[in-house]
């Protein structure tokens, strides 16, 4: 009897931490040159609130590309990418989007968003549904640090 429950104990307490760990870094488990990944399982991930305005996770990160997931949960300042061009899919939700100097426009499920390139200016207003997710192609692979704001003084924190 004790030694059944020592291994329940050993187990559950294996099992939480390795939940942890999956959920905080999962990635796919295929090679970086091929794979399939299911985003659904990705989406599962992410936090339903967040102290922040994004939270994303990467999934594929290579030098020329990257492929990430996010969840808004507020809006983003204008701001713009240095090095990097994005591509984002709306898999969930629906928001207010604003591109250089046009805007709002709406953008739900379903809808892809791309704009001019490198050095243009956008962000989102109101999430009129959420969860909001989106599914970004980036190229080149955006470095996190890659976030210049328009006006600094509304620099926010994801």
């Amino acid at each position: 009897m004790k030694t059944t429950r020592t291994l329940f104990l050993l187990f559950t307490v294996i099992a939480i931490g390795f939940n942890a760990y999956a959920q905080e870094d999962k990635r796919p488990l295929m090679g970086n040159s091929y794979g399939i990944i299911n985003i659904d399982e990705y989406v599962t991930l992410l936090p339903k609130s967040h102290n922040g305005i994004i939270k994303d996770i990467r999934l594929i990160d290579r030098e020329h590309a990257g492929v990430r997931i996010f969840r808004l949960y507020d809006e983003v300042p204008m701001h713009y990418h240095a090095k990097s061009d994005a591509y984002l899919y709306i898999l969930n939700g629906k928001a207010e989007f604003y591109v250089a100097d046009k805007g709002p426009v709406v953008a739900g499920k379903g809808d892809l968003l791309f704009w001019g390139g490198k050095g243009t200016a956008h962000g989102n207003g109101k999430i009129l549904e959420g969860p909001l997710d989106v599914l970004v192609f980036d190229a080149l692979a955006r470095d996190p640090s890659d976030v210049i704001w328009v006006d600094p003084s509304t620099k926010r924190n994801f």
